[in-house]
């Protein structure tokens, strides 16, 4: 194929309340997926060198804590 042969591509750029939308739809997908997660794999997950509560032991302990009171974890 050379340069003769390609075909124009056309870019399309969302409006704004395309580009809102799916960003919400985004999150609320990457919310429901981290539900489905055990509190161990979302313990391993959130862990990084240096996170506030120190090990993935304690990061899962605060996780069932939340999930316990019903907040978000």
């Amino acid at each position: 194929m050379n340069s003769r042969d390609r075909i124009p591509v056309r870019t399309v750029t969302p409006t704004r309340e395309q580009a809102i939308r799916a960003a919400a739809e985004s999150l609320i997908d990457a919310v429901a997926e981290r539900a489905l997660r055990t509190p161990r794999e979302a313990a391993e997950a959130a862990w990084y060198p240096g996170h506030p509560l120190g090990s993935i032991e304690a990061i899962e302990a605060e996780i069932i804590r939340r999930r316990a009171a019903g907040t978000a974890a």
